[in-house]
């Protein structure tokens, strides 16, 4: 008798939990064989989102997976993205696969495995064009976007036509009052308003890890002896919207009115934020300030940034994990729409009132521009708001 035959003819491969590579979690942690599993999950539905970049943009869609999961709860969860974005599903509870891929050409397990629903919440080509690429099982759907035969994207209900109508007018964009996420939970055929949070899953030993930092930085700057609340504030934007940063005379005066508050105050930011780091830290050389880092892992700066009491940062990455770790959040805005982006009442939106050209999406030269208007006085009344504990 070919026992290796009879043992595989055993294995329950249309379990959530199955792997075909490596023994899957149930067995590792409690020894169980599939002939007698008591977590058992089949799977009744095969369901891909395909979505790329940016990564900020990827981590606050991740908002949108616990509805999915109770839309949909046989079903098994994949996603599709891009090497930048893989580690923000670490420890994810809600993604039973991510595929990782070039963003240009499908992989091979999913060019061969048909699925019964794609979903495709960004109207660019490359994204859109992926997606529709995705086979499909007979009775199959795709949700959000495709292209047609001639490459054009077309967007496959009225939600995503709403959505695709913002993306292409700088008029419909600054007139909506909607939230990301009810518009494209609408555009997933998702329940409204979507109240879930983005999902970014810490690992115990990242915030040990976090914390261990913490205590070594805070012990070599004697000024945070007497800090009651740290502040952390993200000093950049990023290389795809640079005109999002706030100027580096408000952020030395907004900081140093925490310093008088008794706060401390830690710098978050990534490789083109060297400069201005050291620009912060010779302006302050005397009060409690940490710098937590230019050269960060994603996962780093995420776990070093949960420690903040507060975040201020402009319309960033660093905003979505923020709300993830459900962090008061002062946000400020120039150039994007404040409107769509969710606080979950934890929060305050500051920006330069006395312009009407908010929310142009551009690369303007105007000077000084609506980042530069930013008063010092706006971000420390919001954060002296969120300190006390009133809400948004």
């Amino acid at each position: 008798m070919n026992t290796d035959r009879a043992f595989l003819s055993s294995l329950k491969r249309d379990c959530r939990h199955f792997r075909n590579e490596r023994p899957c979690r149930p067995h590792k942690e409690r020894g169980v064989v599939c002939a007698d599993c008591d977590v058992y999950d089949p799977v009744a539905e095969r369901i891909t989102i395909v979505k790329l970049a940016a990564t900020g943009d990827v981590l606050r869609t991740t908002a949108f997976l616990p509805a999915l999961r109770r839309k949909y709860p046989k079903a098994r969860l994949r996603w599709l993205t891009v090497a930048a974005a893989a580690p923000l599903f670490e420890a994810n509870p809600y993604v039973d696969d991510l595929v990782v891929g070039d963003g240009v050409h499908v992989p091979a397990r999913l060019a061969l495995e048909p699925q019964d629903l794609v979903l495709c919440p960004d109207a660019d080509p490359q994204t859109a064009s992926l997606a529709a690429a995705l086979p499909l099982r007979p009775g199959g759907r795709r949700v959000g976007f495709t292209v047609d035969d001639d490459g054009l994207v077309q967007p496959l209900s009225a939600a995503a036509e709403r959505w695709y109508a913002m993306g292409v007018s700088d008029e419909r964009k600054r007139a909506n009052r909607e939230t990301y996420q009810n518009l494209v939970a609408a555009l997933l055929e998702l329940e409204v308003p979507l109240v879930d949070r983005p999902v970014f899953v810490l690992r115990k030993s990242e915030v040990e890890d976090a914390q261990a930092w913490f205590a070594r930085e805070k012990a070599l700057c004697a000024p945070f002896a007497g800090v009651t609340k740290v502040v952390g504030i993200v000093t950049g934007a990023g290389r795809r919207w640079p005109r999002k940063q706030w100027t580096l005379e408000g952020q030395v005066g907004f900081i140093e009115d925490q310093f008088a508050k008794g706060r401390g105050v830690v710098l978050f930011g990534g490789p083109e934020e060297v400069e201005r780091h050291e620009a912060l830290r010779k302006a302050l050389p005397r009060g409690p300030l940490l710098d937590a880092g230019t050269s960060n892992s994603l996962r780093s700066f995420a776990a070093r940034l949960s420690l903040a009491d507060v975040v201020v940062t402009g319309d960033t990455m660093a905003l979505h994990m923020a709300t993830a770790f459900g962090q008061p959040v002062v946000a400020l805005f120039g150039p994007t729409s404040s409107f769509e982006i969710e606080l979950y009442g934890k929060g305050q939106k500051v920006f330069a009132e006395e312009l009407d050209c908010l929310c142009c999406y551009a690369h303007c030269e105007r000077t000084p521009s609506c980042m530069d208007l930013i008063r010092v006085e706006a971000v420390v009344s919001a954060v002296d708001t969120v300190v006390a504990g009133r809400t948004s």
